[in-house]
């Protein structure tokens, strides 16, 4: 399981001082940029020239009000890995591990050229059986 942190900042947030809803999605992002720029992969998986991998599926449910300035810890796992696609689960958390929203995210790699499925490269397949959660 990948860990990093985020704060709250102002421009995030509505009139008043709760998260957007839409913004989970920006650090989800932001998290799973920071998961893959970490793992020291040989590949650019951002920028790569024979494939792409897009977003498929996006899902939030928010569990308690994540607030202005507020320090969230965000805990990605893999929950399921397929031929071609794989699945997160980020969990955003407070100082006190309180739960504050779950974002599921899937992702599926194709072809460029034509924008078929695609196999997942070993590299990244076994960068997500490295943090595939055990449930």
């Amino acid at each position: 399981m990948f860990e990093t942190e985020r704060i709250v900042e102002f421009g995030m947030c509505d009139s008043a001082g709760i998260l957007f809803f839409a913004k989970i999605f920006e650090l989800t992002h932001s998290a799973y940029e920071e998961f893959i720029l970490r793992s020291d992969l040989e590949n650019s998986y951002f920028e790569n020239e024979n494939f792409a991998i897009p977003l498929i599926n996006a899902s939030a449910d928010y569990n308690a009000p994540i607030r202005l300035h507020e320090v969230l810890n965000i805990s990605i796992a893999v929950s399921k890995i397929g031929n071609s696609s794989f699945q997160l689960i980020s969990t955003f958390t407070d100082d006190l591990n309180i739960s504050k929203a779950t974002v599921k995210t899937a992702h599926v790699f194709v072809n460029k050229m034509d924008f078929k499925k695609t196999g997942i490269p070993d590299e990244f397949l076994s960068l997500l059986k490295k943090n595939k959660s055990e449930t």
